[in-house]
């Protein structure tokens, strides 16, 4: 077990009295109900839990009334929860895994998602940040900073958030400008590995009348890296962090019917990236895993690796403008945004003490998001929302695997070659129309549905010098789906709501970019879910419950064949499994969170080629890098523990300025896990923490 200490040190300065009564919730668009943080029950005890308000259902309402599986975090909470990245949701969270590629984060919730290198692949899990789809994961660099509010949407939402969201969505909400002038700054620095992250914001006014306002938000993190590597001409650490981000934000806000706000953020990342790990036997048969055979290797569960060459360079830009207007009782609001990102990973590969190779991945992309979306007003038995959205991405992807030395056999060696393919470009275009209708027969039955039409296009050019020479080969394929939900919630009395809903969910398909490969499908799931929501003993315990049965068709999954990484279609795959969160306040500073969840995650059906592990082919099936098909029906899916829980104490500390900090410490267990569809070795994860912010 490793063990974390983080030592944060807060400062702030307001114009006010206490910086407790600043309003540090972002301002919701005009015609929608004030969303806040965190709400106190009203005639109660003081030690009751407040509810969260959540966008999950893309119009403000509680928790407990969202008839989503959903986990979020705002105020108190979210700083508690010491989120600085994806990788920190991972412990409070039910059934999220998340890991690190040469991509960036890969995230998993309820054992879907993707262990994405290739870059013609999309995500299972769908990130939303200010309200803006992220199309590659290096553009997440900064999503993490000054935030309001996270939510964590479990299960497919195809129809509020579209597609690459069968496994669910992380929706990042950042804090927005405001009139009141206050600033502040946060330190953390720990240890196991060592850790510095110094940031800091400034909010305020920028006219006499408070119609104009700004904020901006900047930092800086290092972190020495997790991994140990073991040659001596290597970087030291692996798995590390050294990146620096920066965001502004301008809002005008001349009446009580309309506001503008633009974005702007930018980061970089200038670490030694992640380790490699060298899994199965290689194949000595074929030039690039015949280097490999004999050659020491690392340990996963030490976190030791041998690594000659190791270092990664990204960076990431956003620009957001976000319209809103009321009108007719309710909101329109519209969204138009850009972003780019450049990313160059220089890895050793193969995580061996071999110096004859390494891999360089370089991915150029640009995106547009741009959405329009109508919502009714909420006080009516009535409720409904319509919306379009338009995305597009240019991507650019080059790998590169340069080999001094390639024993052929028969007495012939190839020198100093280069491995090397790539799509120049891949581009992606997408159109959906959807809507959602609630209607209220009584105060407490309401009966909800929703629906989506998305048409996806993608068209590639690429090439791979190792198979045919380098030339281009063009190709294009179009896909489309409805996609849609219904459900009835109820409220069973004034602290207790239940929901059943069936939703449904695509993922599109795609290119193996530089394997020449054709296109694979869109990966498709339909959900069974029911949920119970309560506030108990005077609202001291919060309790959320959910059950699901969910069944795939064509699951996108990573498969290594040869010396290149593709994605095909598994053909069948059930998930299943119950999830609770709960949350105790037994004193005005002491509240204790408690998660844990059940899942079962299994291919039905899946014939697929296994070249990292020849020795799984019969006698003369299988030649070089074509190996015999194995049959994987009924194997785990990578990345779903089978059990998980997580324990945290909250302690928190009344500072002069009325505003209390958290002192949490937090435990969690997640049971063996496979790292891969083909290689299932069995990893096992426990962590703890202690933390004052």
């Amino acid at each position: 077990m490793r063990y974390r200490l983080l030592i944060a040190i807060c400062g702030s300065c307001v114009s006010h009295a206490a910086l407790a009564q600043a309003d540090m919730s972002p301002a919701q668009p005009a015609g929608e109900p004030a969303a806040t943080t965190a709400r106190p029950a009203q005639d109660l005890s003081s030690q009751s839990l407040g509810e969260i308000i959540v966008t999950a259902s893309r119009r403000s309402d509680t928790v407990r009334k969202t008839p989503i599986a959903v986990s979020a975090y705002a105020g108190q909470k979210l700083e508690a929860a010491q989120t600085k990245s994806l990788n920190d949701l991972v412990g409070p969270s039910p059934n999220i895994q998340i890991g690190n590629s040469y991509n960036s984060s890969n995230i998993t919730i309820r054992g879907i998602g993707n262990q994405q290198i290739n870059a013609g692949q999309d995500s299972g899990v769908a990130i939303h940040s200010d309200g803006v789809y992220i199309g590659q994961p290096s553009l997440t660099l900064a999503t993490f900073l000054d935030l309001a509010r996270v939510e964590i949407l479990r299960g497919p939402q195809g129809t509020l958030f579209g597609r690459n969201a069968t496994g669910g969505v992380i929706n990042v909400v950042p804090n927005e400008p405001t009139a009141e002038t206050h600033y502040g700054f946060d330190l953390t620095a720990g240890v196991d590995p060592a850790l510095f992250q110094l940031s800091g914001f400034i909010n305020g006014a920028l006219n006499e009348s408070g119609t104009l306002s700004g904020r901006i938000v900047a930092q800086q993190t290092y972190n020495r890296g997790f991994t140990r590597n073991l040659l001596p001409n290597g970087p030291n650490r692996l798995d590390d962090a050294k990146n620096q981000s920066i965001r502004g934000q301008i809002k005008w806000e001349p009446s009580d019917s309309f506001n503008a706000r633009v974005l702007l953020e930018y980061a970089n990342d200038d670490s030694n990236g992640p380790a490699s790990f060298l899994e199965g036997t290689p194949d000595p048969t074929i030039p690039l895993p015949a280097i490999l055979v004999g050659q020491s290797r690392g340990d996963v569960g030490d976190r030791e690796v041998f690594a000659n060459i190791n270092y990664r360079k990204v960076h990431a830009f956003n620009a957001n403008l976000t319209l809103n207007w009321a009108l007719g009782g309710g909101n329109l609001k519209a969204l138009l945004s850009y972003a780019d990102s450049k990313l160059l990973n220089v890895s050793d590969g193969d995580g061996t003490a071999a110096e004859d190779t390494y891999a360089s991945f370089k991915n150029t992309a640009r995106q547009t998001y741009n959405e329009l979306i109508y919502t009714s007003d909420n006080a009516k038995p009535f409720t409904y929302l319509l919306g379009v959205n338009y995305f597009r991405e240019r991507l650019e992807q080059a790998i590169e695997v340069p080999i001094a030395e390639a024993p052929l056999g028969g007495g012939v060696t190839l020198y100093d070659i280069t491995v090397f393919g790539g799509a120049v470009p891949l581009i992606t275009t997408s159109y959906a129309a959807f809507g959602r209708a609630q209607y209220a027969f009584t105060p407490d039955f309401k009966l909800f549905a929703g629906l989506r039409y998305t048409r996806d296009k993608k068209s590639v050019v690429q090439y791979n010098n190792f198979i045919n020479g380098g030339t281009l080969q063009s190709s294009t394929s179009k896909w489309d789906r409805l996609t849609y939900e219904l459900g009835a919630s109820y409220a069973f009395n004034p602290t207790l709501d239940g929901y059943l809903k069936y939703s449904t969910g695509f993922k599109g398909g795609g290119y193996s970019a530089g394997t020449l490969a054709p296109s694979f499908r869109p990966e498709t799931n339909a959900n069974y879910e029911a949920g119970l929501k309560g506030n108990f003993f005077n609202r001291t315990l919060q309790a959320n419950l959910a059950a699901f049965y969910m069944k795939y068709d064509d699951l996108q999954v990573n498969q290594i064949v040869g010396v290149s990484s593709s994605v095909t279609n598994a053909a069948k795959a059930t998930v299943y499994g119950v999830e609770l969160e709960t949350s105790l306040r037994l004193a005005d500073v002491f509240r204790i969170d408690w998660s844990a969840a059940y899942l079962n995650a299994s291919f039905d059906q899946f014939q697929t080629a296994d070249s990292s592990r020849p020795t799984t082919c019969d006698p003369g099936t299988g030649v070089g890098s074509v190996p015999c098909s194995i049959d994987l029906s009924g194997n785990a899916l990578p990345q779903s523990p089978k059990y998980t829980s997580s324990l945290g104490g909250y302690y928190d500390i009344p500072t002069s300025t009325g505003r209390s900090r958290s002192a949490p410490a937090t435990t969690g267990n997640r049971a063996s896990i496979s790292l891969s569809s083909t290689c299932p070795f069995p990893h096992r994860n426990r962590w703890a923490s202690s933390t004052c912010s």
